[in-house]
């Protein structure tokens, strides 16, 4: 049997920079030549739709941002040969589930396939079947769900995370496939560094078939694990999805997977892609010694290094403190005028320690309960839909 090559592309969606050539199909000018011609060598190439394309759709309430581009735009992505586009994440349903079907009728005209949404809970594709050159590889995805996102009897939604039933499935998939890729859309963005709870999860959706588990929507390149006989890929970062003006070090650049299927198993080979002005190109530098030296701190995490678990710890619970702190606060904190008075003035710090300073360690506690038990958990999210809809 031959050889079997497929890529796997982060995020990818038109912003105002380059969305009038995503509409002219211009694929050279958004890729560059190299990247064009990786996607032209490939038996086939999937991608992380990050956002909603609708002509007409109505924005949802929801905090921003909100992502939306003409249906137009994927004569760039049809140009490159993306061949198949997931849904499962965190923007698709951002105009609702008219922006979500108009999206899917779009596809369809380009002869795009999709999966890792359904017009109603139980009417989930969550995932595609190939069969090509004597393989049968599924492709499986699913995202971490938030109120806009989620499925019921009657609405459409994404293919959510809920460990049992998604760890029984791709047990039953993997039944019936040679290869079982999990693409996972989740965990924390603009870090490198991920979380124990989603190593977990990598390591059951292992144990229950995944032969290859992607992290997508970190928007940020982490490390790689060989976890039995599965690869994992901890954040992959984006492909062409340059929402922010500013280019941080974690945003920058992205990773291109390239996965070569033989008789004898797989191939992993990983492309650096960077982020221009126009969308990526393919990084003539290919330097991946930070990435491997996360790996290799990785590695020692998880044989129970004590030093190389205080360190991943230390940078996410770093991430945590100044990417969110303050947000959160100020969240908790309601309509304060004398907060605004006082953080006027205040650099990003000072104004977390402003915002902490006004929390007994009894309310921070109370909080705390609230988002780590289950009980209350869902009782606040019961009260606090309620409060929503009364504001409306």
């Amino acid at each position: 049997m031959s050889e079997l090559k497929i890529l796997f592309a982060g995020d990818i969606f038109p912003v105002a920079k380059n969305i009038q050539l995503f509409r002219e199909g211009k694929q050279k000018e958004i890729f560059g030549e190299k990247i064009c011609k990786l996607f032209e060598s490939a038996d086939y190439s999937v991608c992380n739709l990050e956002g909603c394309l609708t002509d007409t759709g109505i924005p949802v309430a929801k905090v921003p941002p909100i992502v939306k581009a003409p249906t137009d735009t994927l004569n760039a992505i049809s140009s490159l040969g993306i061949k198949a586009v997931t849904l499962a994440n965190t923007h698709t349903f951002d105009f609702g589930t008219v922006g979500h079907n108009e999206m899917r009728d779009a596809l369809a005209k380009y002869h795009i396939d999709f999966f890792g949404t359904g017009d109603s809970i139980d009417n989930i594709k969550s995932h595609i079947t190939l069969d090509m050159k004597g393989k049968k590889i599924t492709l499986y995805t699913v995202t971490e769900l938030f109120a806009f996102n989620t499925p019921g009897k009657n609405n459409a939604g994404a293919n959510g995370y809920d460990e049992y039933a998604v760890c029984c499935e791709l047990a039953e998939l993997k039944e019936n496939c040679d290869y079982l890729i999990v693409l996972y859309h989740g965990g924390a963005e603009m870090t490198h560094y991920n979380s124990m709870a989603i190593r977990q999860r990598f390591h059951r959706m292992a144990d229950n078939g995944a032969d290859i588990v992607i992290s997508q929507h970190t928007h940020a390149t982490g490390c790689e694990e060989y976890y039995k006989n599965s690869y994992l890929l901890y954040g992959q970062g984006n492909f062409c999805f340059n929402l922010s003006k500013n280019i941080s070090e974690c945003t920058a650049t992205g990773i291109l997977l390239e996965v070569v299927f033989g008789d004898n198993g797989f191939d992993i080979k990983k492309h650096l892609v960077k982020r221009t002005e126009k969308g990526c190109e393919y990084d003539k530098k290919q330097d991946f010694s930070a990435f491997e030296e996360r790996s290799r701190l990785h590695d020692r995490l998880i044989k129970g290094d004590k030093e190389a678990e205080n360190i991943f710890q230390k940078e996410f619970s770093d991430y945590c403190m100044n990417m969110w702190s303050a947000r959160f606060m100020r969240v908790f904190r309601g309509i304060n005028p004398e907060d605004e008075k006082a953080l006027a003035d205040l650099s990003p710090k000072e104004q977390e320690n402003y915002l902490l300073s006004q929390f007994t360690k009894s309310q921070l506690l109370a909080i705390q309960m609230m988002l780590v038990n289950d009980e209350f958990n869902e009782i606040a999210l019961n009260f606090i839909t309620r409060a929503i809809n009364n504001k409306e």
